[in-house]
């Protein structure tokens, strides 16, 4: 699941909320939506969850939630955007998946629990699973050391 899905769930789940009564149709501002702002350059353009569509190709920063508004999640996030373009530079890709309950591929796959953040190097090897939210430095320094 992308950033652009879940700002997506969220804003249907925001018109949802205003009903069918509601003069102006137009989603309110999101929260979680502004703090995403800056990680585009981090989504991929691939419409696949498939870990292996991205061997030899992308460094993947996998992050899990219990939902979109975890607080954990959210700090991630932040501390991510602020290093985006670096990021972006090292040819990251940002991969998010909030929904336990639909137990989707990635959550097979790598079987986290509750907040997890997972680095994934281009060869598709775990180079480190976290379970406290990681500052975007830090990933950076360990991306620099991969091979």
């Amino acid at each position: 699941m992308s950033v652009r899905s879940i700002t997506l769930g969220l804003l249907l789940n925001a018109l949802v909320a205003l009903g069918t009564h509601a003069a102006d149709l137009s989603p309110p501002p999101s929260p979680v939506s502004d703090r995403i702002s800056g990680l585009e350059a981090l989504q991929t353009d691939l419409p696949t969850s498939d870990l292996a569509d991205f061997v030899g190709v992308a460094t993947l920063i996998v992050i899990f939630a219990d939902g979109p508004d975890d607080a954990d999640f959210i700090a991630q996030l932040e501390t991510l955007r602020s290093r985006a373009d670096d990021l972006a530079a090292r040819d990251v890709v940002l991969l998010t998946d909030t929904a336990p309950t639909e137990n989707g591929p990635l959550r097979q796959t790598l079987r986290p629990r509750g907040f997890s953040i997972i680095l994934i190097d281009s060869t598709g090897t775990i180079a480190q699973r976290r379970r406290t939210v990681t500052d975007a430095r830090r990933l950076i320094r360990q991306i620099d050391q991969m091979p």
